[in-house]
Parts: structure tokens; sequence; C-alpha cells
């Protein structure tokens, strides 16, 4: 096999791993909600809380991680070992948070429990993994395949956990039986996606890609973010995304079962915010490419805004009419969708390779942590949100899936939060994405000058 055959491949597999990613990030968000407030009995305004509480603890847990991994020093490199830790055990955490035997308060503490330690478990596995990028990748056209590789995976995780994870559900012989199959078979996904990553997409991830941080790294990245607008510009862009697609995925059960009528829609709308994910997200790197990341995912914001507004026309449209409404606005969302998805990876990943090309040190995975701090963070504020719009305009809590008839004004209010929350995001996103001044090829130029810098001292030593 070429040089360029193993590149693509070590590049597809390293997208693998959006498989565990991001079916840890669709499944609670979709349904870890819906799970307490409909299944559990848990009220609205305490589920939001278990839902957003944990993420907190990301705060800390992910830039530790990443400032961890920066230092660690094996032959396998900075990242794979803690590959390979996180990708083993935050998915048995994940699995037990669908497997509580209990109902309303004991079942809270308990999924409070398991999913925290589901999240922190987490950040040792997404922190190393999204730091590959920025250190093997050899130039910015590289980092943003690895990206397009990421989303391809992004969008048949988000298929298996949105069409499929549903449909398992749904299959049980009862409610809670259904969700521990789904938590099973996710998990069990989960675990194979992340030790193809550890093996294979991360094999070239080893001493010599990954310069040693400094004692003071974590000091030296929090500088690092005071003096680059680009970085900042990317951590404000990467925490309202997260808000406009955690209120999109935690709606989505609401919207089906009490807007739309039939809680077996979420599957379906899972399959068409998928399809434009994959057939547009070859569309957007040639964007990128011919434009300028930039351009692109300004424009993705918008068509993720117009999609999210679209929903608002469900406060009025006829019954028969709700079903096709909802499905147009979600093609539109999901074509947004792979943009923001994408491009925001890609360029952070420059960004970062900059910096560490300019600096000759690397802080690659507390920076990388920081990100992924904000995104989690975000995350579960965007859950906690909607669940508090929810509280305030008198959601009606079941246990095991009891029908109940929603107030009329809870309705209104899961309508309204769906489409007003993520749009507002989306539009905000756009001033940020001003402050991004890093071009493509700045980053090429300095990347290859410091790649030359290493290769003279290295033979400098022989």
């Amino acid at each position: 096999m070429s040089v360029t055959s193993k590149r693509h491949l070590d590049e597809a597999c390293y997208g693998v791993g959006a498989l565990a990613s991001a079916s840890f990030s669709t499944v609670p968000g979709l349904i870890l909600l819906y799970y307490l407030t409909d299944t559990l009995a848990v009220p609205a305004g305490l589920a939001g809380l278990i839902v957003f509480i944990p993420k907190l603890f990301d705060v800390f847990a992910n830039p530790l991680v990443g400032r961890l991994s920066d230092r660690t020093r094996t032959r396998f490199g900075a990242r794979r070992p803690w590959i390979v830790f996180g990708g083993l055990v935050f998915p048995l955490a994940f699995m037990a948070t669908f497997w509580t035997p209990y109902s309303g308060n004991a079942a809270a503490l308990w999924v409070a429990i398991s999913f925290t330690l589901a999240s922190m478990t987490f950040s040792t596995f997404v922190v190393p993994w999204s730091s590959l990028p920025a250190e093997i990748a050899p130039h910015t056209r590289a980092r943003a395949s690895m990206a397009a590789w990421r989303i391809a995976f992004l969008a048949i995780a988000v298929l298996i956990s949105g069409g499929l994870a549903p449909t398992i559900v749904e299959n049980g012989d009862n409610a809670r039986d259904g969700y521990r199959d789904m938590a099973l078979f996710i998990g069990t996904m989960m675990i194979a996606a992340t030790l193809i990553v550890a093996f294979v997409g991360a094999r070239r991830s080893t001493p010599a890609t990954t310069q040693p941080a400094a004692p003071t790294a974590y000091k030296a990245s929090i500088a690092i973010l005071k003096s680059s607008p680009s970085l900042r510009a990317m951590l404000w862009l990467v925490a309202l995304t997260e808000i406009a697609s955690s209120v999109s995925l935690a709606s989505t059960p609401y919207l089906a079962d009490y807007v739309l009528g039939d809680p077996e829609a979420v599957a379906p709308m899972f399959i068409i915010l998928t399809i434009p994910l994959l057939l547009t997200m070859p569309l957007w790197r040639m964007f990128a490419v011919r434009r300028g990341k930039r351009a692109a995912l300004s424009t993705a914001l918008m068509l993720y805004a117009l999609g999210a507004l679209l929903l608002a026309a469900l406060s009025v449209a006829p019954a028969d009419m709700r079903t096709g409404l909802t499905f147009v606005s979600v093609f539109i969302i999901g074509t947004g969708f792979a943009g923001t998805s994408m491009l925001p990876q890609a360029m952070f990943a420059d960004a970062l390779a900059y910096e560490t090309s300019v600096r000759g040190e690397s802080s690659v995975g507390a920076m990388v942590g920081l990100s992924n701090a904000t995104e989690t963070i975000s995350g579960g504020f965007g859950a906690a949100l909607f669940a508090l719009v929810l509280t305030f305009t008198g959601f009606i809590s079941t246990a095991d899936d009891t029908v109940v008839q929603q107030p009329a004004v809870a309705i209104m209010g899961i309508v309204f939060a769906a489409s007003l929350i993520p749009a507002w995001a989306a539009l905000i996103a756009r001033w940020p994405l001003r402050k991004f001044d890093l071009a493509e090829e700045d980053v090429d130029k300095a990347t290859r000058g410091a790649e030359q810098d290493r290769r003279a001292r290295g033979l400098q030593g022989e």
C-alpha cells in the first residue's frame, strides 16, 4: 500500500471515532431528557439539571486531560494510551445510565451519577482524539479531509442514534427494557469504534508528531488564547453552535410526540437530517477550498437558522401539514448542520497547528480540552434551557411513557423553544466568526517552516 493510501486509510479510521463521540452526544442529547421525564417520572426542572450539571465537570476534566496528554511520553505517542482507556470505560458508564431499576428521585440520583462518570471518562477519549488533526495532518487540506471523514461518520452515528436507537426502544417489551437494549447496542458500537481509532486511525501519532509541552502548558494555553483572536472566535462559535444543536436534539422527541402526534416520527426525522449531512459534506469541503472556510461556515449558519425558524410555523399550520413542514425544516437544518459540524473542526485544528508552529511547543491537548469543555457545557446548557421552557409552560412529566394531555401552552413552548433558540444561536454565531482572521496559506506556510526546522535540527543532531 502506498504512503498516500495509508494516509487516506488513517484519515478514514480517525473519522470512525465519530461513531463513538457523536453517538455519545446524540443519544443522551436526543432521549436522556425524554427518558427522565416520560419514563422515570423525574420532574422537567430536575431532569434538566441532571442533563446539565455533569457537563460542569468538563470545565475541569477536559483541559486537565488535554494538559496531561500533552505531557505524556510513551512509545505509542501522547494520545493513544488515553484513547484506549477512555474508549473502553465511557461506553460502560453510558450503558449504566439507562439501566436504572428505580423511578422518581432515586432514578434521578442513579442517572446523575452514571452520566457524570460517563461524561468524565468520555473526556479521556474525545480530547486526545480531537487533538490528532492538528498534529498528524501535514497541511490544511489534510485537516479538512480528516474533518470531512469525521462528519461522514458523524452522519452515520446520527442515523443510527436518531433512527435506530428510538426504534430499539420502541420494540422493547416495555420502555425500560427498550432503553436497556438500546444502551447495550450503542455502547458496544462505541467500544468497537474507539479501538479502530486507537490501533489504526491514531497510528501516526508517535513521539515524533507531538512536541513536549512545557511544565506551564496550562498557563501557556491561556496566554495563547488571549493572544489569538482566531482561537477565541472559534471557542465562541463552538459554544453557540452547540447550544443550537443541543436544543434541536432535545426537542425532537417532544415535537414528534406532542406536536406531530406520532412518537415514531423521530426515526424518519433523523433519516431526513442525515441525508443532507452525507450529500452536502463534499460540497461544503469544495466550497471551503474555493471560497475559504469562513465564508462557507457563514453560509452554513444562515441555512441552519433558516431551517430552525421554519419550525415556528408549526404553531399555526394545520395538523395535516405539520409533518411535511417539519421534514422540510429538518432537511434544511441538516444541510446547515453539515457545514457547522465540519468546518469549525477544521478551522480550530488549523489555528492550533499555526500556534504550535510559530511558538515551537505544543499546548494542543490543553486547548482541545478547553474547546471540548466549552462544547459540552454549551450542550448541557442548551438542553437545560429547553427543559426550563418546559417547566415554565407547565409540561407534565409521566412514568413509563404514560399518555397525558399536555397544556396547550406547553405545546407552544415546545414549538417556539425548538425554533427560536437554535435560530438565535446560529445567527449570533456569525459575529465571532468575523474575528477569525487566519488564512489557510498562512497556516501552511507556518507548518512547513516548523517541519523544515525540525528536520534541520534532527540532521544536526545526527
